[in-house]
């Protein structure tokens, strides 16, 4: 083999090492990028409606933490067809005393963090009237603030997710 085979021979190796180098210094990084786990709600996650009002202009809710955990607030959508089987339409927009809505979507129950405490009772009320031809169903989706690392974040806990029918 002459000098100039032995020359590229040693190129291949080294550019296939600085590659193999670079990869693994590239996964490393990315690897600290990726979550490790999801953050998930736990089980004993429940909020159930105890009682409601509604007319054609507001809807009045009285909820219930009946399972063992606090809870922060909830996400509510609505229906305004039989038809729906999925509520599409965000009422928490549409609140207009007993909670606060959250950016971009959700109510925050009142006080602070996860102070919706188990047994507790909360109502709340909601303006409808722009809903056509009237609200035929809600669904609640109850959310939680839990710590991942240093972080506070917010948590949909979608395995306790209610659906109600409601004669308005």
């Amino acid at each position: 083999m002459n000098k100039k085979g032995i020359s590229v021979i040693i190129g291949y190796i080294l550019l296939t090492a600085i590659v193999i180098s670079l990869a693994a210094v590239i996964y490393t990084w990315m690897k600290n990028y990726v979550p490790k786990e999801t953050l998930e709600c736990p089980d004993e996650i429940s909020i159930f409606i105890k009682d409601y009002k509604c007319s054609s202009q507001e809807l009045n809710l009285t909820l219930k933490n009946n399972g063992k955990f606090n809870i922060a607030g909830y996400l509510i959508y609505a229906t305004n067809s039989p038809q729906n089987q999925l509520a599409t339409i965000d009422l928490s927009k549409n609140i207009t005393s007993g909670g606060t809505p959250l950016n971009p979507t959700g109510i925050k129950m009142s006080g602070v963090e996860n102070s919706f405490l188990p047994d507790s009772e909360e109502s709340h009320l909601f303006d409808i009237s722009s809903i056509q031809p009237r609200v035929y169903s809600i669904e609640i989706v109850p959310i939680r603030l839990q710590e991942q690392g240093r972080k506070e974040k917010l948590v949909t806990c979608i395995n306790s997710k209610i659906k109600e029918s409601l004669n308005c």
